[in-house]
């Protein structure tokens, strides 16, 4: 009995890590050299954006690499996240999910 709740259970986690989020990647650098205080401030601010899911910040290359789901937000809106602490940011790079998307209907 146990070992079919067990099967269960995995087969049920493993559909739901299939249909997860729309994850992608971005990375942004700030208009100066960050410092220590910078990357606490965005890692302590940014985290509440929505769709934000994980923030790396490395201060010898000047980056902010933020993972987050598509679904919920976008470069857009992180960079105004960025701006609403205080922080001039540009997008680097940009890894959209790789997701297949819907297919748009065209209109007759």
């Amino acid at each position: 009995m146990m070992t079919r709740f067990l099967i269960v259970l995995s087969l049920l986690l493993g559909s739901l890590t299939a249909f997860g989020a729309d994850k992608s990647t971005a990375v942004f650098t700030l208009d100066h050299q960050m410092s220590s205080h910078c990357e606490k401030k965005i890692k302590e601010n940014l985290r509440f954006e929505k769709g934000v899911e994980a923030i790396d910040v490395s201060l010898p290359q000047n980056t902010i690499t933020i993972e987050y789901n598509a679904a919920k937000t976008d470069t857009v809106r992180l960079l105004a996240g960025f701006k609403k602490i205080g922080f001039n940011a540009v997008v680097l790079e940009n890894r959209e999910s790789e997701q297949p998307q819907k297919p748009v209907k065209k209109k007759k």
